[in-house]
């Protein structure tokens, strides 16, 4: 590739755009491996040592500034998982929303996280691999010496069939024999019903696990059957289901279950798993990352309660918690109870920052992985990569760079990998649009910075989602977070004053209108479940809302992959959402884009509560875009027509 086309190529793909992993399952960045090798290669060996006796009690620490690195250290944790062929399990737990849900919530995002595909072109998940391990002890294989003897047969006879009569070793009353045997052997097969034998095979399997309910080893085999998959993933994930899928899988439907029963139902099923795992020595590493979003006491108190159940109770897991050093001091030191702390601490990694060697590779490797350079292992595992090489840092690989001035640069202190990638974007547009250099330029441009970059990274996230919304499943939370961060933004002179929550569990918000509305109340609904009865209560409190005084406004939200049954099925819940319509409830909807939008702005919050998106000045200071620049950004571009929010627009503003 020559000069020309490698700075087209720039052009049209700037390899610096993004400076943070974002979610650690998307393959996108080439590993430089000396950067923070001490805390990956001891985190490794703590991993190894989980990995020969899955029943160690122990937990991880990991401590790391703004930039340094921490969500990329989950990643290559994940690459690791693939290059010993998956001897453990990997999740990465979100930060959590609803702290009345600990256990729901983090059951959840493991089994988001174990069904999930391990490679872009692949199926398999570690669900899969966990299940074939199991079901491989229960199999039905004939007795070695036969399959021995019989091999040896069918050989000989593909190689010279008449030897085998010439010599006597076999003749035609032995083929007789084996006719007979074959019927016998078909009869036999169907005496035997599949419901027999997976019977048989669950008895078998509750000899090998007498501490797990028998319903649970119920649905993991259903697990296998296509058509009763979702349903079996659904139950897992510990939440009351449909009727018809509890039927279908002959289990109970929770859906009468209380809140307190639901939370000790995802316990049970998060200690049954351990129980599994541990047979198989192939613990569960547990990445909580974004504590910045840990922003409550009583969610801090959750992060604990998580942690002290997955070391002291639930077998085969490992927890790893990624998090400020400051923000560990001053948030979560004096609100974590001492055992929690002890069980962290005791494990304890430091991220640093990267010398001017390791900056020059970070920006070789990126350049070198755009040109078709450098062939090394990414941070995922979500592609087939060949064996990492060290790239030629020389000049021509770091075009269109001056080696030696970034040298310089990089010589003067340690820096983030964030910093330098960063400092590469910027170094790189002035390169290839000098024009746009002058003092008023940058003047202009320093005005719509952290505008322009919310927006690529909104947009980034909103590609990785759309292009696997199963891998961001239906979540009342989410889109709640969504919501509350599109309506706190609104200006001022807004519609919408006094937004509060509720105490009604079944309504998210609710808030003043001003304007035209002067006066009136709304209240918004967000609701994802899939039981009758609970979508019928929700609905119920919408009418009432309305029925109390006709003046209101009350928006009862779905995400589309959530649907009500059309009629004849719900018969009273579709009597009831008509009934809501009638009166002037408003219905939302959200389609695959919508909620692929509204997803993308819930994580872009976090993203931006964790500092990971950062801007960087001409003295090349780096900063976090502030949650005043996010409300900015969300009043410019969010609000409009195209952004996913416009039915909330409609809404507040008809």
């Amino acid at each position: 590739m020559n000069t020309e086309e490698k700075l087209r190529q720039l052009r049209a793909e700037n390899p610096f755009t993004s400076s943070s992993v974002g979610d650690p399952w998307e393959d996108r960045y080439f590993d430089v491996r000396s950067v923070n090798e001490r805390a990956f290669n001891e985190i490794s060996q703590l991993i190894d040592q989980k990995i020969k006796d899955p029943a160690l009690s122990c937990a991880g620490l990991v401590f790391g500034e703004v930039g340094s690195g921490k969500t990329h250290l989950v990643s290559r944790i994940l690459n690791y998982d693939k290059e010993k062929e998956f001897s453990f399990s990997f999740a990465y737990i979100q930060p959590i929303e609803d702290p009345e849900q600990t256990y729901r919530y983090l059951l959840r995002e493991v089994i988001v996280n174990l069904c999930y595909p391990i490679h872009k072109n692949s199926a398999v998940t570690q669900m899969d691999m966990i299940l074939d391990k199991s079901f491989k002890e229960i199999a039905e294989p004939y007795p070695a010496s036969f399959a021995a003897q019989a091999e040896r047969c069918l050989k000989a006879f593909r190689n010279d069939p008449l030897r085998l009569f010439r010599e006597k070793k076999i003749h035609t009353g032995m083929f007789k024999e084996l006719g007979s045997s074959f019927k016998s052997f078909i009869a036999a097969r169907k005496r035997r019903s599949p419901d027999e034998a997976d019977k048989k095979a669950l008895e078998f399997m509750r000899t090998l696990f007498p501490d797990i309910p028998k319903e649970f080893l119920k649905v993991l085999f259903q697990y296998q059957i296509p058509e009763k998959r979702a349903a079996a993933v659904d139950w897992l994930k510990g939440i009351a289901i449909d009727g018809e899928d509890a039927l279908r899988l002959g289990v109970a439907d929770r859906i009468a279950d209380s809140s307190a029963l639901l939370e000790q139902k995802s316990r049970n099923i998060l200690s049954c798993m351990g129980t599994l795992l541990t047979r198989y020595n192939q613990p569960l590493v547990i990445c909580f990352d974004r504590l910045e979003n840990y922003d409550t006491d009583e969610k801090i108190h959750s992060l604990g309660k998580m942690v002290e159940f997955l070391v002291d109770k639930a077998k085969a897991m490992l927890p790893l918690v990624f998090v400020r050093g400051q923000q560990w001091e001053e948030s979560f030191t004096a609100k974590l109870n001492q055992q929690v702390i002890t069980r962290l601490k005791t494990n304890e990694f430091q991220l640093k920052g990267c010398n001017a060697e390791q900056s020059l590779e970070i920006i070789a490797r990126r350049l070198g992985s755009l040109y078709g350079e450098v062939r090394g292992q990414r941070s995922g595992v979500r592609g087939q990569h060949s064996e990492p090489r060290t790239p030629d840092l020389s000049a021509p690989n770091l075009f269109p760079f001056d080696r030696d001035k970034l040298a310089e640069i990089f010589k003067t202190r340690l820096h983030t990998p964030r910093q330098v990638i960063m400092l590469a974007n910027q170094r790189l547009k002035q390169i290839l649009y000098p024009d746009q250099n002058s003092q008023n330029s940058q003047n202009v441009q320093n005005s719509d910075l952290s505008l322009e970059r919310l927006q690529d990274e909104f947009e980034s996230q909103f590609r990785i989602i759309s292009a696997d919304l199963d891998r961001y499943p239906p979540d009342r939370s989410r889109l709640r977070r969504a919501l509350e961060l599109y309506l706190k933004a609104m200006p001022d002179q807004s519609l919408v004053s006094s937004l509060n929550r509720p105490e009604d569990k079944y309504l998210d918000f609710e808030c003043i209108l001003s304007g035209d509305d002067s006066g009136k109340s709304a209240v918004f609904i967000i609701d994802t479940e899939l039981n009758n009865s609970y979508v019928r209560a929700s609905l119920k409190r919408g009418v009432a809302f309305l029925e109390a005084s006709p003046r209101n406004k009350a928006v009862y939200i779905r995400d589309a992959r959530c649907p009500i049954p059309p009629p004849p099925q719900w018969k009273a819940t579709n009597d009831m959402l008509a009934e809501f319509k009638n009166i002037g409830g408003i219905f939302i909807q959200l389609d695959a884009e919508q909620s692929a939008r509204w997803y993308a702005l819930a994580l872009l919050g976090f993203a931006i509560k964790s500092g990971d998106v950062t801007l960087i000045d001409a003295d090349s200071h780096s900063r976090s875009v502030s949650v005043y620049e996010l409300a900015a950004y969300i009043r410019e571009r969010i609000r409009r027509k195209d952004s996913g929010f416009d039915m909330i627009e409609a809404v507040l503003n008809p």
